[in-house]
């Protein structure tokens, strides 16, 4: 199991660093052409941020998932 666990985490790293690359090409760019700046980018961060209710500079990728609905 412990090589299951091994690769998995190997497999959420590389998840996670082409992820970041991602974000940061299309902060980037947006940047680049204009879109926002800096200051328009952290405060969108920080509107994101509070958005799961708690402010604590990442999101809670519970509020991602598909939730049932209630009757």
């Amino acid at each position: 199991m412990a090589d299951g666990l091994e690769t998995r985490v190997k497999q959420l790293e590389e998840d996670l660093g082409r992820v970041a690359l991602i974000a940061r090409a299309l902060m980037d760019a947006v940047m680049k052409k204009g879109l926002l700046s800096q200051v328009e980018l952290a405060q969108a961060m920080n509107a994101a941020d509070t958005a799961d209710g708690t402010r604590d500079g990442k999101l809670d990728m519970s509020s991602f998932r598909m939730k049932p609905p209630t009757p």
